[in-house]
């Protein structure tokens, strides 16, 4: 409870979001979030790999679902952590007598261009920057606007401020339609788009694979 711990490790929420994903199963992740948040209270800490499970590159089944995992992770309830390495997209696969795989030496001399040209670098660096210029994200509350197993949509909403989350774990391009009370427009904030709200719903286009914030 939060009068006891100020944080623990979010295994729950670890396992939904890999599997969730390779599942196609958006069902498993919404039914976990509101499972821990029925709990109360407690800033979890979240994580999608860490130095005793596979890096979350091995783990998933399909890699282009890194960007909507980790969307999630910097935007769900709790506190989003990297494990090192796994910013620039690195395999580790646990091995039967040893975790070394997943523990590697890194030179950082081998990266030194990553935030430009390392496409998980590059969505990890601008959800971290995000993360810490959007107090709704941190502080805020969490309300589920839309559910399938393919597309999942939420609001993070904190002092008058909302902050609506979309991502589509399709190999195509989904359409989502959420209520977005009395602002009249958004801004995707990772794909720069301007989104009108008409009659209080906000219509959005989110490509395969991907989310916007």
């Amino acid at each position: 409870n939060a009068d006891t711990l100020h944080s623990v490790t979010n295994y729950h929420l670890h396992k939904a979001l890999y599997s969730g994903h390779n599942d196609h199963n958006y069902f498993e992740i919404a039914h976990t979030v509101k499972r821990l948040n029925d709990m109360g209270g407690l800033k979890l800490y979240n994580f999608v790999d860490n130095h005793d499970v596979e890096r979350i590159f091995t783990k998933l089944s399909n890699k282009n679902h890194f960007a909507p995992t980790h969307i999630l992770l910097y935007t769900l309830p709790g506190v989003p952590s990297i494990y090192y390495g796994s910013e620039f997209g690195i395999e580790g696969k646990k091995e039967r007598f040893s975790d070394d795989s997943l523990r590697p030496a890194l030179s950082l001399a081998d990266y030194a261009d990553a935030a430009e040209k390392n496409a998980c670098t590059k969505l990890v660096s601008a959800l971290g920057k995000l993360r810490q210029n959007t107090p709704a994200l941190s502080y805020g509350d969490y309300k589920e606007l839309s559910l399938t197993t393919g597309q999942y949509a939420f609001a993070r909403n904190h002092n008058g401020k909302s902050v609506i989350i979309t991502v589509n774990n399709a190999d195509n391009e989904a359409f989502f339609n959420v209520p977005a009370g009395n602002c009249a427009e958004y801004v995707g904030a990772l794909s720069g788009k301007h989104v009108a709200v008409n009659n209080g719903t906000l219509s959005v286009a989110i490509s395969a694979n991907s989310g916007d914030i």
